[in-house]
């Protein structure tokens, strides 16, 4: 649910609550208007990310080992031993993407007057107009981004886990004893700060329904052509995620291999790089059609979002296993049929998960929208942040609140439908 608000979405919320009269304003030393606080918001914005893949890692676990390791260990040397060093990979990746993602974002530093090489980036090419200096200004960042995917590539080869089932068995729960209630305090502050208090300042500061009359009477246009867009781009990146995760999964050899860094690659892009690369390349009198067009704004998100996707299928190849796959190939020689009768079924909770958080990510992007976006095209991000510059207060708040129930409304249908879909599969008569 964290990730239903986008970055940016924090940082609005949280500009409306630090005023000098509010009990938060001395909660970030230096103020919510400094480097502390734009770090402060981009954590509760992106954490989620390490949850979503120690979660992953965690599901493809041998529970076993940690079993037989509790008959002669404790909980903390069980944890320390067996539980971190297998769950690390996945934790150090989470950590990576969201540095990344910290340190490309474009929206809250600009809101927090922070100067990153984002914010100077966009502004050397769209103020200044001097492409060299915007370009010049992303390679740093780049080099970090290829160095630190690099590694992160890196350390996921070289470690194999090998279980005697899928992964796939639920773990039962694990007694806190008496770190219960600080756990379950712990839990509560976090989704209080990272969901409960942005969506109750927006609310308290959209006030009266006029404001949401106000969104819709001027930006539905915007709000159901991001949603398009969305619906687009996640389409594309899933299933180009998906034939790319099989791709590399199934082969031994240096091909897949290099074709596995290369779809990681993207993530060491900032958005406003990729935004000047994609006007470089599109802006073309033969390829005026794309440039022009919402075909723009998709391939931003593909090129982003992509990595993201390729890893979802591989997370959830590996709960699956190789197991029934292999007796797929046994019992079914037709590659169409297995695949719609038993690869993808098994896909599909995957894939889903992974459609919702490109989907999400998709309609909140700003930073390459920003760049990219053609005359007479909107999007609700960019009317977001631009009210925002305007002091529009009320319908920015309404404005964003309008996405999170899109984003939340989406999640919950696309759950809610695999759940259906799923569930007379999973009934035993």
């Amino acid at each position: 649910m964290p990730l239903c608000l986008p970055a940016y979405i924090h940082a609005i919320a949280w500009t409306y609550l630090s005023t000098p009269r509010n009990v938060f304003y001395r909660l970030i030393p230096e103020g919510i208007y400094s480097l502390y606080g734009a770090a402060f918001i981009l954590a509760f914005a992106y954490f989620p990310f390490i949850v979503i893949l120690t979660s992953c890692g965690l599901a493809g676990m041998d529970r076993r080992l940690e079993d037989a390791a509790r008959l002669q260990r404790g909980p903390i040397s069980v944890f320390t031993t067996i539980t971190l060093p297998l769950a690390g990979p996945h934790i150090f990746s989470g950590a990576v993407i969201v540095f990344l993602f910290s340190l490309f974002d474009y929206g809250v530093p600009a809101l927090m007057r922070v100067q990153v090489y984002p914010v100077e980036t966009v502004a050397q090419f769209s103020v200044f107009y001097n492409e060299g200096a915007a370009t010049a200004l992303s390679l740093p960042v780049i080099v970090l981004g290829l160095l630190l995917v690099s590694i992160q590539w890196r350390f996921m080869q070289d470690r194999s886990y090998v279980t005697l089932d899928t992964g796939s068995r639920i773990a039962g729960s694990v007694d806190l004893g008496r770190l219960q209630p600080l756990a379950l305090g712990f839990l509560s502050v976090v989704i209080g700060i990272a969901v409960i208090l942005p969506i109750v300042i927006l609310v308290n500061q959209a006030g009266s329904a006029q404001s949401y009359k106000i969104v819709f009477d001027n930006s539905a246009g915007e709000v159901s052509s991001s949603i398009t867009r969305a619906l687009i781009a996640a389409t594309i990146v899933i299933v180009l995620g998906y034939f790319l995760s099989e791709y590399t999964e199934k082969r031994n050899s240096r091909m897949p291999a290099a074709m596995d860094y290369l779809t990681l690659s993207p993530l060491a892009f900032p958005a406003t790089a990729l935004g000047i690369g994609l006007i470089y390349c599109w802006n073309r009198p033969f390829t005026d059609f794309i440039y022009q067009g919402t075909l723009i704004l998709v391939l931003a998100y593909i090129g982003r979002f992509l990595p993201l996707a390729v890893r979802a299928s591989m997370a959830n190849s590996k709960q699956i296993g190789s197991s029934l796959k292999e007796m797929a190939l046994l019992t079914e020689r037709s590659w169409t049929r297995r695949f719609f009768r038993i690869d993808l079924p098994l896909a599909i909770p995957g894939l889903a998960a992974g459609w919702v958080i490109v989907f999400i990510l998709c309609m909140g992007e700003l930073g390459a929208t920003l760049l990219v976006i053609p005359p007479g095209n909107g999007s609700i991000s960019l009317k977001i942040y631009t009210l925002m510059h305007y002091g529009a207060n009320q319908v920015v708040a309404a404005m964003a609140l309008v996405l999170v129930f899109v984003n939340l409304t989406v999640s919950a249908g696309v759950f809610l439908g695999i759940r259906r879909l799923l569930l007379p599969r999973q009934t035993v008569p």
